[in-house]
């Protein structure tokens, strides 16, 4: 992220934490007259799972990793009196670890009880290897940063496509995991057998061998997803199977020249013969194809003899557009296995209703997979496709405010894409806001076929009391919705496209026009304010007046802030707001944070420059296409904030003076203070002290009232002579702060 010409002040974290913001699931949703579970929890678009016991607590929880963006959210198992349930962990992200890309399983490959993480490697697999325990917590170390394969006396990568899922399982059931992955050409599935049994006795080694080159006896078509059983190719017929240590010789070798596909994975014994089926999906085709193995326990490397491309036939088949994947996981908690399908192509798969769940009625050794639903987790939360873009506002006029939520596309049959506005309408009080879903599709914007990314803002434009509505539009140009309505349900009449400014000259400023309405210059008008793809942010004044707008371009680099990062697009998505008198803002952009800005007032001409206070605001990262709105949903004083993201979902923030906001996580284990609230003496302790710290002690003005030198691991001070109030301690080693309050 850039910040052009930005006047750069390092003002510490105690200024901006005045907007106290923590995650919370305490504002209530309805949908389909049900309250949503965990309606927060920011929806999902292409993801993989497995299970894991993140929190050691002896029961397994739910790691998702999504290919959108490369996100990771945990759902921990929580227990009520009705059983076994889900629940959302905000916080469970940041225990893995950072930059996983493309795919992410967790299995515990050494056999220490804890599972193991194997990812995306250049060309492979990386393996992280679990070293937490239920003291610590989740920590890991890097065991492999790519897995090497002998491939008949050449030691090479172990390949796998990184549009494809393996199987990362004990195939030869001899008590250490080994990998079936598809060759380049993408025809026949490779058997890299796990050595660690036969060398060391044990299995926590990641030794592997080549062992087949054609597992199971088939081809699949490079340009089908048909499958040819008995295949009598090259290198099928040359003795691998039944004799697995058959050599390859270079004359005998794959034509890998062929173009891969791109084919998803599952390996389980189905029918419980000991021997393991297989469950494929293509890249290019809806359907999985099951595949069943002739074999016994006898025989590891047995033909697969028969075919469904209707799997489950026995149920409803599973008809995933596109690249379907399955997962074999048990999360109904009875202990059976179920099987999971959700889409592994990236921007053109259906996100969100995207993740099938198929109940295993039958046991583990013989399963027999039921249809339940399309929207596994999904039905619980708020989800509307990539990237949602929330903005509250009383679009109804009856005094509450209502939640709209726009987004960039959802998925539309067959293979295409729509952009759509959710209307959510606030059906509580005052003083206890409640969203309920109205509206999947606000006043059918979506039959106008206006692009994707359909971003509203709202606001009264005519002053006539209702809200109208503009909307900015995939080719940067805006329409003009005025509101219409005689009763309590929003109505608008018939749009005014291609916006102009008080020259008649067409508003467009760049793709992607993300605008809002705010009186900016405090006159009494709303102004507009664009954000364009390229990253920068448009400054309309409204000279009109009351009963009439009319916008006049100030500068197209308001604040001279312009989002764009390490790509030449920004998405810049922006939200002022007013508090205590002061302007402030929060911008969105492609990155997935948020910067947070003040000095606002009075430089807001062309040419001025925004006080920049963090660009990582909150330290919100939520993978791509942030999009912030805030208010006072309850009128107590304190703001709320609500950000849209990639997947589709929502994360709500609330404004709480009792937070420690501050103080990151990993300082939080470095560092303790206590009592807090204190009233005469502080004792400060550091997990590990190497030498002497000094700390200012900070009221919330900025000032410093007391310093601090800290000599041995644990010192005490006395600060009975601090007023009562709010305090943070600056670390001169450390740019975050702690929080503490003296009675």
């Amino acid at each position: 992220m850039k910040v052009l010409q930005v006047l750069f002040i390092l003002l510490p974290s105690f200024i901006w934490s005045q907007f106290q913001f923590v995650t919370s699931d305490s504002l209530a949703v309805i949908s389909n007259n049900i309250e949503l579970s965990m309606p927060w929890a920011g929806g999902l678009n292409y993801p993989q799972f497995s299970s894991i016991d993140y929190d050691f607590d002896g029961d397994l929880d739910l790691l998702v990793f999504d290919r959108s963006n490369n996100q990771i959210k945990v759902f921990e198992q929580q227990f009520n009196s009705a059983g076994s349930f889900y629940k959302f962990d905000p916080n469970g992200s940041s225990l893995f670890p950072p930059d996983l890309r493309y795919r992410l399983f967790a299995i515990d490959y050494d056999g220490d009880g804890r599972k193991d993480l194997f990812a995306y490697g250049i060309g492979g697999i990386k393996v992280y290897r679990n070293t937490g325990d239920n003291t610590n917590g989740l920590s890991w170390e890097v065991a492999k940063d790519l897995l090497f394969s002998d491939n008949w006396g050449e030691l090479l990568a172990l390949y796998v496509s990184s549009s494809d899922i393996p199987a990362i399982i004990d195939v030869d059931f001899d008590g250490d995991i080994d990998v079936l992955t598809f060759h380049i050409g993408g025809e026949y599935l490779r058997y890299h057998k796990n050595m660690s049994r036969e060398l060391y006795g044990h299995s926590d080694s990641l030794v592997f061998e080549l062992k087949n080159e054609c597992w199971g006896t088939f081809r699949e078509d490079v340009s089908t997803n048909s499958v040819f059983l008995n295949d009598q190719t090259t290198p099928c017929t040359t003795g691998n199977v039944g004799n697995p240590e058959f050599p390859q010789y270079a004359s005998k070798k794959i034509d890998e020249t062929k173009a891969h596909s791109g084919s998803t994975i599952l390996a389980l014994d189905i029918d419980g013969s000991g021997v393991m089926d297989l469950v494929l999906g293509d890249v290019a085709f809806p359907n999985l194809n099951l595949m069943i193995n002739g074999g016994s326990d006898v025989n590891q490397n047995s033909a697969m003899i028969s075919t469904d491309p209707l799997f489950p036939s026995n149920s409803l088949p599973a008809d995933m557009q596109l690249f379907p994947a399955s997962y074999h996981l048990d999360v109904d908690f009875d202990g059976i296995k179920d099987l999971i399908v959700a889409p592994n192509a990236k921007n053109i798969s259906e996100n969100e209703k995207s993740v099938h769940f198929y109940k295993n009625t039958g046991t583990n050794d013989v399963s027999n997979f039921v249809f339940q639903q399309k929207d596994f987790l999904q039905v619980d939360m708020i989800e509307h496709g990539t990237g949602s873009i929330p903005v509250l506002s009383d679009v109804d006029g009856d005094g509450l405010i209502d939640l709209m939520v726009a987004n960039i596309f959802s998925y539309k049959d067959v293979l295409d894409k729509e952009s759509k506005i959710a209307y959510y309408k606030n059906t509580g009080s005052a003083a206890n806001p409640q969203f309920t879903l109205i509206d999947t599709d606000f006043q059918n914007l979506s039959d106008l076929e206006l692009g994707l990314r359909m971003y509203p803002a709202f606001g009264d434009l005519n002053g006539d009391g209702r809200i109208d509505m503009i909307l900015g539009l995939e080719d940067g140009t805006l329409s003009y919705f005025i509101n219409n309505s005689s009763g309590i349900s929003p109505s608008y009449a018939t749009p005014i496209p291609n916006l102009k400014d008080v020259n008649n000259t067409l508003i467009q400023n760049g793709l992607y026009a993300a605008p809002q309405l705010f009186d900016l210059n405090k006159d009494g008008l709303l102004d507009l304010i664009i954000g364009v793809k390229t990253g920068e942010l448009i400054y309309y004044q409204n000279i009109g007046s009351a009963a009439e707008p009319s916008f006049e371009l100030i500068t197209t680099l308001l604040g001279g802030v312009d989002v764009a990062s390490t790509t030449p697009n920004g998405y810049p998505a922006p939200c002022f707001f007013n508090q205590n008198d002061t302007t402030y803002a929060m911008i969105g952009n492609v990155d997935g944070t948020l910067l947070f800005v003040s000095g606002i007032d009075g430089h807001i001409n062309d040419g001025d420059l925004f006080e920049m206070i963090q660009e990582n605001y909150l330290e919100v990262n939520v993978g791509g296409y942030t999009a912030p709105t805030i208010a006072d949903l309850n009128g107590d004083g304190l703001l709320q904030l609500i950000i849209g993201q990639d997947l589709g979902g929502l994360y709500y923030m609330k404004d709480d003076p009792n937070s420690s906001v501050g103080i990151d996580e990993p300082f939080q284990k470095e560092v303790s203070v206590w009592p807090n609230p204190s009233k005469e003496e502080l004792s400060i302790e550091f997990t590990d002290y190497y030498g002497e710290v000094s700390a200012d002690v900070l009221n919330l003005m900025g000032d410093i009232v007391k310093k601090l030198e800290i000599k041995t691991k644990l010192s005490v001070f006395n600060v009975s002579e601090l007023k009562p109030g709010v305090y943070y301690l600056k670390f001169s080693n450390r740019s975050s702060t702690v929080k503490f309050i003296k009675l």
